[in-house]
């Protein structure tokens, strides 16, 4: 599997005044020790870059503050009943190369034709043959004919 860099972005209203924070979630076991690091833009926003596998991870904020927030980008939550709260949620698709696979179909296709392309023309090429070896034969009799002609006269 390939991981896909992700940002994350938390809006400079949700910030509120706080300067810096961190991320966590599923995909650092919640641990504050290894929480991703949030760095304030000049907008006042808050940003954070991970590299994620596919698939779906819960996620917080948690402000140099003490507030725990959420991105209110996120396009789906889950209630966790244990803490009472909604986490947000991200699903990470897995990235399809498309160019690879129809390279190779491409190059399986071309080696396939040329087998009954040599069948077929191994074929004609004894036909050719046996025509070349009748041709002087035919051509030899008419010099002989001319030749015959000549001798007469």
């Amino acid at each position: 599997m390939s991981s896909k860099k992700i940002d994350f972005l938390l809006p400079a209203d949700v910030a509120a005044g706080a300067t810096s924070g961190i991320l966590l979630g599923d995909f650092n076991n919640w641990d504050s020790n290894k929480g991703v690091a949030l760095k304030q833009q000049k907008d006042g926003s808050l940003k954070a870059s991970v590299s994620l596998e596919s698939g779906s991870y819960e996620y917080r904020y948690l402000l140099n503050d003490g507030r725990w927030v959420n991105d209110t980008q996120a396009s789906k939550y889950n209630y966790n009943s244990e803490f009472s709260v909604e986490n947000c949620v991200i699903e990470v698709a897995a990235e399809v190369a498309p160019a690879a696979p129809k390279a190779a179909a491409k190059t399986v296709k071309t080696k396939a034709k040329p087998e009954p392309v040599t069948e077929k023309t191994k074929a004609p090429a004894k036909v050719a043959k046996a025509k070349v070896a009748a041709e002087p034969e035919v051509e030899t009799k008419a010099k002989a004919t001319k030749t015959t002609k000549a001798k007469k006269a």
